[in-house]
């Protein structure tokens, strides 16, 4: 029974770890459905999202290929037919899409140069991609265009074919031609200044430069030239450059001598008179059916395209370049271009011309100065002759007349004195009279003596202090008549280069006049000092005496000049001739300036 039983706990152990192991295993399944449902999920969802990622990415990838500027198409490597194209294709190339697929580009021609193709599909198929490599290419309307292509081989659908990526690089082309000529041009420029500076014949500078424009230009001939006119003003060119285009003995003659600067143009009835009377460019690619053309020499070469230019210098025609036979024609666009040239070459014509005014001018001033020499000399040996003959009546004054002067004066003072009582009071009047009269006109020759002596006195210069001579003279004019009030000022510390004896005279002789002309006055001001007129510096010696009236100014510095009687202000009329000789003699000016009863001013410059 004990035994029985025993058996009976073990089989319900087992029976009870049996039901929980199939507890756990349906727990387990449950855990591996989830997770096989939850991945299902997982890979529906991922392969949802690829699906989408794969036909955006088409999406992106059809927008990229129908947007793109360039040209992008896809050919057979064996046919070399084209399966597809982008609308760009027809922009650069000129076939739409639909006309290109299924036709290959030597059918239609794309390729200018059939070997250029063939070496660029063989560096293809050996390096697998070609980068940015440039070509030429046909357009739809025959043009020529600069191109950079890009392919890459690639299969579709098992077959090998090229992906092909174009870009149109015309115009960048054209952008860099442009650049180094301007940069050539600008060189021919810079160079043909360089030699005008140092030549002065104009011909092998514009010979250079002409070169240099049939080089930019592409052309076969042309010419520069300058515009001149004829008695009736119809402008003709004077040729500075040409090109050698002699087909005989006479068309070498006549080149020979434009090479020596002999040759013009005056014929109006032809292309470039069409320049020289328009003054506006002209472009011209059939020349041999427009009616501005005109004739040409015998012999002379085809004119199959020309372009003239008019050279402004400040808004005056002064000369004309002209080109011809460029292939394929000018265009306006060169006109622009060609500005620095044209400018450069209006420069040169008018500093020619200014040079050969200058050295017109030159020539007439030597010849001026010949001239002038000669006649300075022949004016010097007159002066000269002059002054030979001022010493030898200023030696006879000094010694002929000052002793029978003296003689007069004294004779006259003795009658005066010894027989005065036995004349009555007319008779001593007289007498008076004459020993006056003896004594002015032995001042009078003095002054005159001391005129002509500064005339030949050298000058010596030194830096002077004219407010110290001015001072001191004053105080000399207030020693001599001390019962006198006059205020005297002076500009302080007024500094000149002169002659200090001369300038000293100067000033003594206007400073003394000043001191005269006030001596009426109770109490008189007198003034010395500088003032600014113009661009110069003026000294000045002024006074509140009697002035004069200006309408009689213009006689103040002559010889023996005077504006007031000798009874009412005593002196020669020397000073003022002596002032005006002594500043003259340092390359100054001098004059006055007055009214009367209100003083005067005296001015004076120095060089």
């Amino acid at each position: 029974m004990k035994q029985g039983r025993d058996k009976s706990i073990d089989l319900q152990a087992e029976l009870a770890a049996l039901r929980k192991r199939v507890a756990e295993l349906e727990s387990h399944e449950a855990e591996l459905s989830w997770a096989h449902e939850t991945l299902l999920g997982q890979i529906s969802r991922e392969h949802k999202q690829t699906e989408t990622a794969l036909r955006l990415s088409e999406q992106k990838l059809s927008r990229i290929f129908a947007a793109s500027p360039d040209a992008i198409a896809i050919s057979s490597l064996a046919s070399g037919k084209y399966i597809d194209a982008n609308p760009a294709f027809e922009r650069v190339f000129g076939y739409a899409p639909q006309e290109a697929i299924g036709r290959t580009a030597v059918e239609m021609e794309i390729w200018p140069d059939l070997s250029q193709r063939e070496k660029f599909i063989a560096s293809l198929q050996a390096r697998g991609r070609l980068i940015n490599h440039e070509t030429q290419f046909r357009h739809k309307s025959g043009q020529i265009l600069d191109a950079q292509i890009s392919a890459s081989t690639i299969e579709l659908g098992g077959e090998p074919c090229m992906l092909t990526i174009t870009r149109d690089i015309s115009d960048r082309k054209r952008i860099e031609q442009l650049f180094l000529e301007q940069n050539r041009m600008l060189h021919a420029v810079s160079e043909a200044q360089a030699d005008f500076i140092s030549d002065a014949d104009p011909h092998p500078t514009f010979n250079r430069l002409l070169t240099q424009l049939l080089d930019i230009t592409d052309s076969q001939y042309g010419f520069i030239g300058e515009t001149s006119r004829n008695a009736e003003g119809v402008p003709y060119l004077r040729i500075y450059a040409i090109s050698d285009l002699s087909w005989d003995d006479a068309s070498r003659g006549l080149y020979q001598s434009v090479v020596k600067g002999g040759f013009e143009f005056r014929n109006p009835n032809s292309l470039f008179g069409q320049v020289l009377s328009s003054g506006k460019p002209l472009l011209s690619n059939a020349p041999a059916s427009d009616p501005r053309r005109g004739g040409l020499p015998q012999g002379h070469p085809p004119l199959n395209a020309f372009m003239g230019l008019p050279l402004y210098r400040g808004g005056e025609l002064v000369g004309m370049v002209a080109v011809a036979n460029r292939p394929g024609g000018y265009e306006e666009a060169q006109i622009e271009q060609l500005q620095p040239f044209t400018t450069t070459c209006a420069a040169l014509i008018d500093a020619y011309h200014n040079s050969q005014r200058r050295q017109h001018a030159e020539s007439m001033l030597r010849r001026l100065n010949l001239e002038l020499e000669d006649h300075v000399n022949q004016r010097t040996t007159e002066l000269q002759a002059s002054i030979r003959e001022l010493e030898s009546f200023s030696y006879s004054v000094s010694h002929d007349l000052r002793s029978p002067l003296r003689g007069i004066n004294g004779f006259s003072s003795l009658l005066l004195q010894d027989y005065g009582e036995r004349l009555d009071e007319q008779g001593r009047e007289y007498l008076r009279r004459i020993c006056s009269a003896t004594l002015r006109m032995s001042e009078l020759i003095d002054g005159m003596i001391d005129l002509a002596q500064l005339t030949r006195e050298p000058i010596h210069l030194a830096e002077i202090n004219l407010s110290r001579i001015a001072e001191s003279i004053a105080k000399e004019l207030h020693a001599a008549e001390p019962e006198r009030r006059v205020e005297f000022t002076a500009e302080p510390d007024v500094q000149v280069r002169g002659d200090e004896r001369l300038l000293r005279v100067v000033l003594h002789n206007l400073l003394s006049n000043a001191w005269k002309f006030t001596a009426r006055k109770n109490v008189a001001h007198i003034e010395f000092g500088v003032r600014q007129k113009g661009s110069s510096t003026a000294y000045f010696v002024s006074d509140d005496g009697a002035g004069f009236d200006m309408r009689y100014a213009d006689k103040l510095f002559g010889a023996f000049q005077r504006l007031h009687g000798v009874k009412d202000f005593a002196g020669t009329g020397i000073g003022l001739a002596t002032v005006h000789r002594i500043v003259q003699r340092h390359g100054g000016l001098v004059w006055a300036e007055g009214e009367i009863d209100k003083g005067a001013t005296f001015f004076f410059t120095l060089s």
